[in-house]
């Protein structure tokens, strides 16, 4: 198995065998321990502190065995040579069974396992597939850079050339889409990082423990800030956020409430639920720190002078106008969450982020409709800020 794990967190090439089952695990698992997989443990923690300087890693475990297995075995479904074995489709059903039952682990209990399991699935995401391109007479044909890629090349009328593409993307075997979902979903931080590719059902309330600590705190903002369309990744989150939050006080705050400074009531028993969706019990302090994190995220493009935000208008998604609304909530909740720019921090030289960033928010108030921002003082503030 350290033939798979350790190419797939150094980022090498990832050769894939025969398919694993349940079985294999069972006998592997003895062997677990960071005293008898060394170089599992040196790419673990390699992986790792691409995140954050030091982060804490738990010994590997059954759980993380059964992961790596499982994606193992989602390769084997993608193998360009799997036509040329034969096995009848009961047996291909058989071991997508096994493999969706490897990869249905329960929930991270802490952060060190929250970030062991990205390190895996985030490496598996990241995958790259080498391709022969081909030209032909009717057009370029893309084969995968094996043997048989190779033989249909030197056939052709003229040369081809190797290209490595990401894997994630491309079409996939049935039994892959089906799977990948559940890879996605055993990973909770991964989907943190990357919320665009979760699978439906998913909540950063899952791993909002992580970011009460300020070093993955970061870590996840700077991530999210690499993204080319942070928009959608800021609107990913809050998409996945809203159904968590009944409504307060079944209406929305009177007209002014935005101005006023007022705190929206506490929410009544059998209230509708924002959006529809999964519902994950959330407390202040958790919910406090994906909406300071999201906010954060503001800052970063305005200190990138990278805040296009005329574009993100033209949708109409929920989550995407939650997320542009999120800064001007401030004054609602900088009682819990504090100031971008704090003021004890100020002087001449932040004068310039100040001015910017008070434009930024002025933008905003003019693009996002007032609507959206009195949906989230009734389903949001009031669960960050107690009332008075």
């Amino acid at each position: 198995m350290t033939d798979f794990v350790v190419p797939l967190l150094a980022g090498a090439d990832v050769w894939v065998g025969k398919p694993l089952r349940p079985r294999d695990r069972d006998e592997w698992a003895s062997a677990l321990g960071a005293a008898s997989l060394p170089d599992v443990n040196f790419w673990r923690l390699r992986r790792a502190q691409l995140l954050t300087a030091q982060p804490e890693l738990p010994d590997p475990d059954v759980d993380e065995l059964s992961l790596w297995i499982g994606l193992h075995n989602l390769l084997v479904f993608e193998h360009p040579d799997r036509a040329r074995v034969w096995a009848r489709e009961i047996t291909w059903r058989r071991l997508e069974g096994a493999t969706r039952t490897l990869l249905t682990l329960p929930s991270p209990e802490d952060t060190p396992t929250l970030v062991a399991r990205h390190l895996s699935v985030g490496a598996f995401i990241d995958l790259l597939r080498a391709e022969v391109i081909v030209a032909t007479p009717i057009g370029e044909v893309r084969l995968p850079a094996l043997e048989s890629g190779r033989r249909f090349l030197r056939g052709a009328s003229g040369p081809g050339r190797e290209q490595s593409v990401p894997w994630l993307p491309q079409p996939h075997a049935p039994e892959v889409e089906r799977l990948i979902e559940d890879a996605l979903r055993s990973s909770p931080l991964t989907c943190l990082l990357r919320p665009t590719l979760a699978p439906g059902g998913w909540s950063p309330l899952l791993a909002a423990e992580l970011l009460l600590q300020r070093p993955w705190a970061r870590a996840v903002c700077h991530a999210w800030a690499t993204q080319k369309d942070w928009m959608l990744t800021g609107g990913a989150v809050m998409s996945a956020l809203l159904p968590s939050l009944p409504r307060l006080g079944g209406s929305p705050p009177p007209a002014g409430t935005l101005d006023s400074g007022t705190r929206p009531a506490l929410p009544e028993a059998g209230a509708p639920l924002a959006l529809p969706g999964a519902v994950v019990p959330c407390d202040p302090q958790a919910l406090g720190a994906i909406v300071g994190a999201l906010i954060h995220l503001h800052l970063l493009k305005v200190l990138e002078l990278d805040t296009r935000v005329g574009l993100a208008l033209g949708s109409r998604e929920p989550g995407v106008l939650a997320f542009l609304a999120l800064p001007l909530l401030l004054p609602h909740l900088s009682s819990e969450l504090g100031e971008p720019v704090p003021a004890v921090a100020q002087d001449a030289t932040s004068a310039p982020v100040v001015r910017r960033w008070t434009e930024y928010v002025d933008h905003l108030a003019e693009l996002v409709p007032r609507s959206v921002v009195e949906n989230l003082l009734a389903t949001l503030v009031g669960r960050i800020v107690k009332p008075a």
